[in-house]
Parts: structure tokens; sequence; C-alpha cells
């Protein structure tokens, strides 16, 4: 059985970005320059790179909630 990604409180701060803005997880990668595997990770809190996390943020114009 495979495992889900449970959401960090920034993951699912993302997540309801893509959706509102209809941006899949492919497109946003290939926006940020990374790979989706890599935005799939920084969803699920298993990457932390500040890098990738700042340029998510810019690219759906969000501020990361403390």
């Amino acid at each position: 059985m495979k495992r889900k990604n449970v959401l960090t409180p920034l993951g699912i701060q993302i997540k309801t970005a893509m959706i509102q803005q209809n941006i899949t997880g492919r497109e946003l990668a290939s926006r940020i320059n990374r790979s989706e595997a890599t935005v799939c990770e920084v969803i699920s809190g298993k990457n932390r790179n500040e890098t990738t996390r700042s340029l998510i943020l810019k690219e759906l114009q969000l501020t990361e909630e403390v």
C-alpha cells in the first residue's frame, strides 16, 4: 500500500493557492525551474530548502505563515 504524503501548514497553503490559481505541480515546477518531485517534497515537508520554498511562495504570491 502506498503511503500518502501528509501536508504541512505551508503545504496546505501552497496547495490551496495552486488550486485557486489552477496551477498543477508540474506547471509550478516548470515556472521555478525545479522538478515536480522537488515541489511535492516541499509541500509534504520533506524538502526544507529555503531557496526553493522562497521561489514557490514568490511564484504563488504568498507569504509564509508562521
